[in-house]
């Protein structure tokens, strides 16, 4: 015991000798202030605001200086410097970015305000800088990329000089796009980033550049409402830097009679020849939702199976989401096809294309080449778990004059509509039929040469002659073959 109070003593006499600190208390003093305005001009989004700054106090150290640059009432520039000792000096810059409601020769004003240590403060506006917009007489609606083809190459909008905006009427849109607004648009559906480009920026509309965006610091405008069947006007001010958008109110289809409410060689069909086959149109379905089909000899063997199901009569129940559709309507075999529009990619949908595959009619066709020109060339897989994908077809598989033990019956699997993102054959099991997924060396010839196979599924020798639902499962890897007829 005598030992533990003996430290304690030990401990309160080093603490009672340890010297007293406080902090030094200096006179209140006064900072003083003196700036120049060097730029007299600034291109909102391209230059920079810049000026010399002087500090100086006699009796009290200084702290730091609160810059801040404005346009109107907007803050563009806002930092804290630290300024110790007595003096302060320098020259600083900062980028006047191009923002909403920035109007041509606005004044440009810094906002300075040095503190010392005691906290006084001197403050001091900078005036004498102007700002200017950058030329903005055209503007385009413009894909993100070459590859995104919602909008395909672009839009040139028109000025309304009475309103102050930009305007595109009459356009075909789905109710969801993605777009940059730029100046200058090329005709291959490129953006010319050397004049402005609006996109989004920290989730703002904002100027953006090219290193912006392929950084994926900035990104493109999604425009969408759900209420819509179509976006057909986009409307953006280039000074409040806000976009509206208007379309057709979408009502949902109850009742369609195939020889009145779809047209002979409907144009989304881009085969000439096959177009001649179909009438079809653009049609908004709502999910689950019941729809009388009449024009159609039999509706019990003429609706789509993988996107309709039979309720009896003349009514079908629709299982897609709610949206637009292709419907057409095979004349000679009786059968309607359903397709999303063809600007959808997976996840939503997929799609088979190949030799050997049909539409699943009661008289079907098979089709005897690849491609991505009529219904026939290709199917739609629609998603119906996922990351699974189901697709009805009539598959039909014949002799292969080039292979030993593979058959004619051979296609393949993408992710968009016109060859995009090809799954590989090779990475699926095979269940229900002798379908061989080709790995990425392909399968030998008869002549000892390697095919274009790589990667397709393709039948064995065994015959098929049938109606098949195919079930992609990208979960497990596997490509199910179930016989409906």
């Amino acid at each position: 015991m005598k030992k533990v109070l003996y430290i304690a003593l030990a401990v309160l006499l080093m603490a009672a000798c340890q010297p007293e600190h406080y902090r030094t208390v200096y006179p209140a003093g006064q900072p003083e202030l003196k700036a120049t305005m060097l730029t007299q001009s600034v291109l909102y989004g391209t230059d920079s605001v810049a000026f010399d700054v002087e500090i100086n106090e006699t009796q009290t150290p200084l702290s730091q200086l609160q810059v801040k640059v404005m346009v109107g009432l907007r803050v563009v520039a806002s930092e804290m410097l630290r300024t110790p000792d007595f003096h302060y000096q320098a020259q600083l810059k900062y980028p006047v970015p191009f923002g909403p409601n920035m109007q041509e020769n606005d004044d440009v004003k810094v906002y300075l305000t040095a503190t010392n240590v005691e906290g006084t403060a001197t403050n001091l506006i900078l005036t004498g800088c102007t700002g200017r917009r950058p030329a903005m007489e055209t503007m385009y609606i413009m894909p993100p990329t070459i590859q995104y083809t919602l909008i395909g190459k672009g839009q040139q909008m028109t000025y309304d000089e009475a309103n102050g905006v930009f305007v595109a009427y009459d356009l075909h849109y789905p109710k969801s796009i993605e777009c940059l607004l730029a100046v200058t648009g090329t005709k291959f559906g490129r953006v010319d980033w050397n004049t402005p480009v609006f996109g989004m920026l920290n989730n703002e509309l904002s100027l953006i550049t090219r290193e912006q965006f392929e950084a994926e610091e900035a990104s493109a405008i999604v425009l969408e409402n759900d209420n819509f069947e179509t976006i057909d006007t986009i409307i953006f001010n280039p000074v409040t830097f806000e976009i509206t958008i208007g379309g057709k109110v979408a009502m949902p289809v109850s009742a369609l009679d195939v020889q009145t409410d779809l047209t002979e060689e409907p144009a989304y069909i881009s085969s000439s020849s096959a177009r001649k086959d179909y009438r079809g149109a653009k049609i908004f379905f709502d999910k689950d939702s019941e729809v009388e089909i009449t024009g159609v000899t039999d509706l019990s063997k003429a609706y789509n199976l993988d996107w309709m199901e039979y309720l009896g009569g003349n009514k079908v129940k629709f299982l897609g989401e709610k949206g637009m559709y292709y419907l057409s309507y095979k004349v000679a075999e009786d059968y309607l096809v359903v397709e999303p529009l063809y600007e959808l990619i997976a996840p939503d949908v997929m799609y088979v294309c190949g030799v050997g595959l049909g539409q699943p009619s009661w008289t079907p066709t098979a089709s005897s080449g690849w491609g991505f020109d009529s219904p026939n060339q290709n199917m739609v897989c629609r998603l119906v778990a996922p990351n699974t994908y189901q697709v009805t077809a009539y598959m039909l598989n014949g002799e292969n004059a080039d292979y030993d033990n593979y058959g004619s019956l051979n296609f393949k699997f993408f992710h968009q509509h016109g060859w995009g993102g090809e799954e590989a054959g090779g990475d699926y099991a095979q269940q229900g039929l002798t379908i061989v997924g080709v790995g990425p060396d392909g399968i030998t010839k008869k002549d000892g040469s390697t095919g274009n196979e790589k990667g397709n599924w393709i039948a064995t020798s065994d015959p098929v002659d049938g109606v098949y639902r195919i079930t992609l499962n990208k979960n497990n890897m596997t490509t199910t073959y179930e016989k409906i007829r």
